[in-house]
């Protein structure tokens, strides 16, 4: 069996709702009720992000984008046990059918780039 060293996933969607209110539904039919937040940033730096209060299963995500144009990222950081292993595991697929399933048409359109 291979180790993968680290996850990463990206879902690319629209919505008429503000990234606040997205944020909101992906906590809900997503991450288990785990609460989207401003990302802490630099002040001079005008930045919209949110990110997950905590990781979701070792899993850290940010929402980022603007006038209705968002991209939800996930992943894990390498950890020291996962050091030397190159192999990324991609859940793209899977983040996607799973936005799609419990949100697509409720409040969010996924978009193929």
């Amino acid at each position: 069996m291979t180790q993968i060293g680290y996850i990463l996933g990206f879902c690319d969607f629209e919505s008429l709702r503000s990234i606040d209110e997205v944020g909101r539904l992906l906590s809900i039919e997503v991450f288990g009720g785990i609460e989207f937040v401003r990302k802490v940033t630099d002040e001079d730096y005008d930045d919209e992000n949110l990110v997950l209060r905590q990781d979701f299963l070792g899993i850290q995500a940010e929402l980022s984008g603007e006038r209705g144009s968002y991209t939800l990222e996930i992943g894990t950081i390498p950890s020291a046990s996962t050091e030397g292993s190159g192999e990324v595991g991609d859940v793209s697929l899977m983040l996607k059918q799973r936005i799609q399933r419990r949100c697509e048409g409720v409040f969010l359109c996924i978009v193929e780039r």
